[in-house]
């Protein structure tokens, strides 16, 4: 079970995750969006850069947003980001560099939907516990880059 406080402070549903920093080695806190209707996880690319990755072998795509269509973006892999005390490896993320996010890390669908999920407004809390599909779900590996695994783990 994962537990993440609401933090309403940019005016959305921001939550804790932990990144991973290739140059420090360690965990990192950012407040993410907590986004339902993002397909896929998204980093701003300024921020994906000084946690130590590049973009180097990322694949070009393009994306349609809530207020944009056909948004340049490219998919990477980060080593494994951390939702309360559950390590998740290699998430795809889609880079961005969009001047009206309100937050540098969306938590897209491609993390999301592999939990059930509890949100309680007015206690300000998001309660998530592994919900661990079978190959006879209709989103068992829909997600072409959703091959992560979920190991317990403490923020070093």
């Amino acid at each position: 079970m994962i537990r993440l406080e609401i933090n309403y402070s940019k005016r959305n549903i921001g939550v804790p995750v932990y990144i991973w920093n290739k140059n420090k080695n360690k965990f990192e806190k950012v407040l993410a969006l907590f986004d339902t209707g993002a397909h896929t996880c998204s980093i701003d690319s300024d921020l994906f850069h000084r946690l130590g990755y590049n973009l180097d072998d990322a694949i070009k795509s393009f994306i349609t947003t809530a207020t944009q269509t056909n948004e340049e973006v490219r998919r990477v892999r980060v080593e494994k980001i951390m939702l309360g005390d559950t390590e998740i490896e290699s998430v795809l993320f889609n880079t961005f560099e969009f001047p009206l996010v309100s937050h540098q890390v969306i938590l897209g669908m491609n993390v999301i939907r592999h939990f059930k999920l509890e949100m309680d407004f007015k206690e300000k809390l998001i309660t998530m516990f592994e919900n661990y599909l079978d190959e006879n779900s209709d989103f068992y590996d829909t997600d072409i880059f959703g091959d992560w695994r979920m190991e317990r783990s403490r923020i070093l």
